[in-house]
Formats: structure tokens, sequence, C-alpha cells
């Protein structure tokens, strides 16, 4: 009778044996799905939709963001010079990617003359990347919210460029960033140049991104300082801190 009982043992053990693949399958599928839900926003555009493996692939570290005059970042520079860009609405996804020191690895569009990349996919030292697919940059930030005015003053440590390739500023080597328009940038090439000092007010922001204006007076001395055509314009009515300052227009017969 022994054999008889054996038999139902031995097969309720190999379907034991049997099942256990399948119940570690669903163990491993709801840990993917887990892992997918807890996923940041950053390690999912790692992912993306494009293939990007058939861009050119650079490497370097980072000596510095490119802030924005919005508060926002439009890129970051290397330690060799180069700039690079990445689309103003993937600012704040960059700057919580990457940080000052890192090494890292950019897919993307190298200029053919200036040291500039448009970045399409970057990873960080941590294996953590993102994908910037937007193939156009606006040509205005998407923050137009006006920041104080600052007062900056240094050597120029190398002329800004934007991705069109057109000068549109400088660098100064305390890493603060000076902003004009193109045409600006270009009747005033020689002070931009590296080495020069440079003297410049305007509108922008400054904090832990950085420091960055839209010049609206520039100059190689605080008293040699032009006007700059199109620069951020100080609002119309008494200045800031004057008597007339707090008075709002029409009210006063009330």
């Amino acid at each position: 009778m022994r054999p008889l009982f054996f038999l139902p043992a031995f097969l309720l053990a190999s379907s034991a044996a049997l099942a256990a693949p399948a119940s570690k399958a669903s163990a491993g599928q709801q840990s993917a799905a887990t892992y997918a839900s807890h996923q940041t926003m950053t390690e999912k555009q790692a992912e993306g939709v494009y293939d990007l493996s058939g861009l050119p692939r650079f490497s370097g570290q980072v000596a510095q963001f490119l802030p924005s005059s919005h508060g926002s970042v439009v890129g970051f520079v290397l330690n060799d010079g180069t700039q690079v860009f990445v689309s103003p609405d993937q600012g704040h996804t960059l700057a919580g990617l990457i940080k000052p020191g890192d090494t890292v690895e950019i897919r993307g569009l190298k200029g053919r003359t200036l040291p500039i990349i448009r970045a399409f996919g970057i990873t960080s030292p941590r294996g953590r990347g993102m994908q910037d697919t937007f193939i156009a940059m606006p040509r205005q930030s998407t923050e137009m919210i006006a920041g104080p005015d600052l007062v900056l003053h240094g050597e120029v440590w190398m002329p800004l460029y934007d991705l069109d390739g057109q000068l549109n500023g400088a660098v100064l080597k305390d890493h603060s960033v000076i902003y004009l328009p193109p045409r600006e940038a270009t009747r005033l090439a020689v002070w931009l140049r590296p080495g020069q000092t440079l003297y410049a007010v305007g509108t922008g922001s400054s904090g832990e991104l950085g420091i960055a204006i839209d010049a609206r007076e520039i100059g190689p001395a605080s008293n040699q300082m032009v006007g700059i055509a199109g620069g951020s314009a100080l609002p119309p009515g008494p200045a800031p801190g004057s008597a007339g300052y707090d008075i709002i227009p029409g009210s006063e017969g009330h």
C-alpha cells in the first residue's frame, strides 16, 4: 500500500516545483511595475521616444550652469569652454540632474567652428539621464517675469553664443552671465573678448543656479557705459524708493 501513497505525494511536490518559476516571474513583474511607478520624471525622460545612439557622443566636466536672466538655466559650460544647450523648459530638470564638477556624457550635435553643443541626451555620473527632443529653441524664455536691477563687473571668461551660433553676451570669470541682443553683441564684440574688463547693469536673477542679466547698459568701465538697444528698459514712472513711487496715477484727487 505504501507505493500508492507515495505517487500522489511525488506528483504534488513536482507540481509545486513547476509552479515556483511562475510565482517568481510574477514577483519580478510586480517589482518592475513598482520600480516604474517610482521612477522620477528625469529617469523616464532618459528612456525617451527616440533612439539617440546614432548621435555623436561627447563627455566633459561641468564648470558651471548657464543661468537665464529669468531664474532657470539654458545649459552649462564644460571645463574646456564648450557651451552645452538644452531647451528652456528642460532647465529645471537639468539642474536636478547634474551639478558643477560632474563628468557627464552628452549625445548631441556640435557646432562646426564654434564651441557649442546642442544636447539631446545627457547622462550624469550617477547613471541618471534626460532626453530632450525639442528641435527648435524659442527666442524668448518661457519665464518672462523681470527680476531686479543687478550690476555685474569683472573679467570676461568667454563670449557667449546662442543655438544659432550668434554672439549674444559674455560669461565672466566669476561665472555670472551677461546677455545682449545678438545685433548689439556683434556691435560691441571687442568688449566681449576673453580677458576684457566689463561692467553691465540690467534686470536679471541671482540664486543657487547662478547670476544672469539682460544688459541695459554695458562698457569697459563704470564711467564708459553705453545703452543697449532692445535691452531691459526701466518701467515707466517714478524710480523705486522715490516720493512718488507708491502713488497710483489718477488717485491724487480721491
